[in-house]
């Protein structure tokens, strides 16, 4: 219900996180973010409270039925795809995996692959056709992400380091949870 969990083992300095270590998306002071977002960071978990909190609202107003088919029902499904996305991008046979004595942040970055998702491209503004250049660019606007994964693709697909499935997603679905 709260988005997608970290599953990162490196703090934002590049540092093994200790035994028990948590990071998240949600606590300021989280090893995930450098000190410069503190204030970025709290203002969007009090969006999240906020939100949750007109949820809430809305289900004593008109509710809970109501909210759960209009509210909850869609996020379910929107919260789905979004983890469907990220496991497709992260979790195919051709990306690799590295224990920490092996990763490094280029390694990491690259571990990721390009593929075609139908109409769904346009609606996600080509996120995961371009994720590679989202990797590795992370700040960049959408916009720019074909242009910028053009150049990614001309430099690294010599190297044997690009990786792109044309497989549809729905396909490449079942391929991957074989």
């Amino acid at each position: 219900l709260m988005g997608l969990a970290s599953t990162g083992r490196l703090g934002s300095d590049g540092k093994v996180l200790e035994a028990g270590e948590i990071i998240d998306h949600y606590r300021p002071w989280s090893k995930m973010f450098p000190t410069k977002l503190k204030a970025k960071i709290t203002m969007s978990t009090l969006g999240v409270i906020g939100a949750w909190v007109a949820v809430f609202m809305a289900m004593k107003e008109y509710g809970v039925l109501p909210v759960i088919l209009w509210y909850i029902g869609p996020l379910m499904w929107n919260q789905a795809w979004l983890v469907l996305y990220t496991w497709l991008q992260h979790n195919d046979p051709s990306v690799p995996q590295y224990g920490s004595d092996q990763w490094t942040w280029v390694k990491g970055a690259l571990s990721t692959i390009d593929r075609p998702y139908g109409i769904f491209d346009f609606f996600h503004h080509k996120i995961g056709s371009t994720h590679v250049a989202h990797h590795l660019f992370h700040e960049m606007p959408f916009y720019k992400a074909d242009v910028a994964t053009a150049a990614i693709k001309a430099f690294l697909e010599p190297k044997g380091l690009y990786n792109y499935d044309p497989t549809p997603w729905y396909m490449a679905m079942w391929k991957i949870a074989k």
